[in-house]
């Protein structure tokens, strides 16, 4: 007897539905950061507030507290930005690097926690904006997919941008056994868009069709 699935079978995934998964499982991973920074806040500014309302010598204390409110907050408005950005949808051609310090925001903060690090550096003839020909979507839904796999080996990650007559990304796990790679659906995807993935070594490198951008300049590490 035929079953329902087989006389009604799955229909492709689009791209759409596959980065909102992706960005599902990164606003999973953020989402105890960003708590935790706002209690933060909130618990030092508590301080703040109690102790200055005194007379004693606790009322000269504050500025620990006050100083940590501020950098939590800090915290609080960059991963708030980055993710605001994600949700929105992308401006054609995308701003690769923008892209990248998006997802550098979101994911880094967990993978401390997790005992790892994810670190971004940048090698390039240009400090300058990198534009890529692909459509936004599916740049930012490669770029993800590539670094929670990364993120799923519990170990320290290394990228590093190349800028040259190309825009490589290589995205390396230190420790791990084997290559890195992407679901099936997602490498579909980008071969679709003329994004180039090869596993090598113990990751991956991203190759990104180019087109011209203006130049401005950016931030080459940042972990």
């Amino acid at each position: 007897m035929t079953s329902a699935a087989q006389r009604n079978p799955p229909l492709t995934r689009s791209v759409d539905e596959l980065w909102l998964d992706v960005l599902q499982q990164i606003s999973a991973r953020t989402a105890h950061e960003l708590k935790g920074a706002l209690n933060g806040v909130a618990v030092n500014l508590e301080v703040v507030r109690s102790r200055s309302t005194r007379s004693d010598a606790a009322a000269h204390s504050v500025a620990p507290f006050a100083t940590s409110a501020a950098d939590q907050l800090d915290a609080v408005v960059e991963m708030s930005e980055a993710l605001l950005t994600l949700a929105r949808a992308p401006r054609d051609p995308l701003d690769l690097s923008e892209t990248i310090d998006c997802f550098a925001s979101l994911l880094s903060p967990s993978a401390r926690v997790d005992g790892c690090s994810l670190r971004f550096e940048a090698v390039s003839r240009e400090a300058a904006a990198v534009a890529v020909r692909a459509p936004g979507t599916v740049v930012r839904l490669v770029l993800g997919a590539a670094l929670l796999a990364a993120l799923a080996r519990k170990g320290d990650t290394r990228c590093r941008l190349d800028v040259g007559d190309e825009i490589v990304l290589h995205i390396e796990s230190a420790d791990a056994e084997g290559p890195l790679v992407l679901p099936a659906h997602v490498a579909a995807a980008a071969d679709a868009a003329d994004i180039r993935v090869h596993a090598e070594g113990q990751g991956m490198s991203l190759t990104f069709p180019r087109t011209a951008a203006s130049p401005r300049k950016r931030t080459h590490e940042r972990a």
